[in-house]
């Protein structure tokens, strides 16, 4: 069996922390397709992709169109696509508008790189990846 290299979509407003996290993701295994600064952004990109990632990590806050609103419209036209959240909010609100609006996982940005590398290779795995406060708050969330 040929291992396949996990092509990632890499979508934040800041550009610093952007293209570094893409120099981090090569460095470790993974190749990025797509690079966006805001969800209007990288839905044009996924327009003219020559290939597919088949993970998109995707921060909450940016401005034009935020992480909610892009979740729902990634979902919607890539159903293959696994989005997971990557954001400095660890909030209720945050954590589970992402899920409502498509995402299959979320991890925190301050996070460890090792952390990152299990979200990706996680959610690729088994569809779903959530860091350890995302987790409590999910499951907090169903046994309500």
């Amino acid at each position: 069996m040929v291992a396949t290299t996990i092509l990632v979509a890499v979508i934040d407003d800041h550009n610093l922390l952007r293209n570094k996290l893409c120099e981090l993701l090569g460095l470790i295994g993974f190749e990025v397709v797509i690079q966006a600064e805001n969800g209007r952004d990288a839905l044009q990109k996924f327009e003219t992709a020559e290939r597919m990632p088949h993970v998109c990590l995707l921060d909450v806050n940016m401005p034009v169109m935020n992480g909610m609103e892009t979740a729902v419209a990634l979902s919607k036209k890539y159903p293959d696509l696994r989005i997971l959240g990557c954001s400095i909010n660890d909030d209720e609100n945050s954590i589970l508008g992402m899920v409502r609006n498509g995402a299959h996982g979320y991890i925190v940005k301050d996070g460890s790189l090792e952390e990152l590398k299990k979200a990706i290779n996680g959610i690729v795995e088994t569809g779903h990846y959530f860091d350890k406060n995302a987790s409590k708050i999910v499951l907090k969330h169903l046994r309500q």
